[in-house]
């Protein structure tokens, strides 16, 4: 008897496994009906514009593909493609759809290629956001998707307000959504991207990586990588920009935000023939060498070895430490810190150029600070207006010596 029983309990699980993919079967065929109605008419009257793809199938394994899908720019492709993709899958979670709702594990694009434009501040695809659900505060956090990737896309971007355009090719994207309310999402892009600013060509090897938290308000905490790499903007070459961060308590007044970010650039080359560069160098050495009394060095390329700083807000103390610059005439180390609503301030500065050597350090109220070593009432004056100049430049973004910030 027990084999008997055995025998039964294998054919009742055979039984409900079969019937669970037929019922899954079932679901997918009437997903990918609903899609392809939708894709064939409802979907560009809704959106405002044209829609065409190619075919349209299924599978338990794949979910629902759809080849060559484009969708025209308003009101139809007589003013060109605003998206296209080689194929598009979507993947609906099967628990979901066993419980009668429609949840996707992952939305993948092949090739796609966007295209935006701005003109007048108004995006050509603000009228796409008013289809979202609105929340108090325009977010669309309810995304149902888990997981969306891009393989070899393409973005083109053009702003005709400030006369920019930029483009980011052979990119790749996995979006990771935790969370059906809210919640957490992770990053993950790479790409290159490509620009013209001022009739130069700029262009970079970029990635980042990062993970978001959101709660009905917006943003909370973020934290997460950037690296740039082979960057060149005409004939100014960097080969490496790095960059970490950590923002916590983002929704919250600003003395209770927490806010750290460091950065790393090496190896950047500036040639001579850039002049409005080599001239801004040449003004902050002046200043530097007249403390020393020494005349300053002339300059030709710039080449920058290494330049690392970091940044951090704790408890209304705002700071940037750990500056470190080398170059081929200058080594110079610096930090400043300022200090919430109490108004005062210190900084340092060591700085080597050639043999020559300068230690300086600025400490006490803002509007009045103590400079040390004396110095003759000109450069005294030079170095407390490019001090001030300093820190309005970093209160402007972050008010800590406001009240009630």
């Amino acid at each position: 008897m027990p084999g008997t029983r055995l025998k039964l309990a294998a054919a009742v699980l055979s039984v409900l496994i079969a019937a669970a993919g037929a019922f899954t079967l079932y679901e997918y065929k009437a997903i990918s009906a609903r899609i392809t109605r939708a894709v064939n008419g409802e979907a560009g009257k809704k959106l405002g514009r044209q829609v065409k793809f190619g075919a349209i199938k299924f599978s338990l394994f794949d979910g629902v593909v759809i080849t060559d899908v484009c969708v025209s720019r308003r009101p139809d492709f007589s003013k060109g493609s605003f998206f296209c993709a080689q194929k598009v899958m979507v993947r609906p979670r099967l628990a979901s759809l066993l419980r009668n709702k429609l949840f996707f594990s992952k939305i993948a694009l092949d090739k796609p290629v966007l295209k935006v434009r701005e003109e007048g501040g108004v995006w050509d695809f603000s009228d796409l956001l008013a289809l979202l659900p609105e929340t108090g505060k325009g977010l669309h956090l309810t995304w149902n998707a888990s997981e969306l990737t891009m393989k070899d896309a393409v973005l083109e971007a053009d702003l005709q307000t400030s006369g920019l355009s930029f483009a980011l090719e052979n990119a790749s994207l996995n979006l990771g959504h935790f969370s059906v309310f809210g919640g957490n999402y992770g990053l993950e892009a790479s790409g290159l991207v490509k620009s013209a600013l001022k009739g130069k060509l700029l262009s970079a090897d970029v990635k980042i990586k990062a993970e978001a938290n959101f709660d009905y308000g917006g943003l909370a905490s973020t934290e997460g990588a950037f690296t740039a790499a082979a960057v060149s903007y005409g004939a100014i070459t960097l080969e490496s920009l790095q960059a970490q961060w950590k923002f916590f308590n983002l929704r919250k007044a600003l003395a209770e935000r927490n806010l750290s970010a460091n950065l790393r650039a090496e190896k950047l080359l500036v040639p001579g023939r850039e002049n409005s560069i080599r001239n801004s160098v040449a003004q902050g050495l002046d200043l530097f060498s007249s403390a020393m009394g020494r005349p300053a060095p002339r300059i030709e390329d710039i080449e920058m070895a290494s330049l690392a700083a970091a940044f951090r807000l704790d408890d209304s103390v705002l700071s940037v430490r750990d500056i470190a610059l080398r170059t081929n005439f200058l080594a110079l180390d610096a930090g400043i810190s300022i200090y919430g609503p109490a108004g005062t301030a210190d900084a340092f500065l060591d700085a080597d150029i050639g043999p020559s050597k300068l230690k300086m350090s600025a400490s006490g109220p803002m509007s009045a600070p103590e400079i040390k070593p004396l110095l003759s009432a000109t450069l005294s004056r030079k170095f407390k207006k490019s001090l001030a100049e300093i820190e309005a430049s970093l209160l402007t973004l972050f008010p800590v010596t406001l009240p009630g910030e």
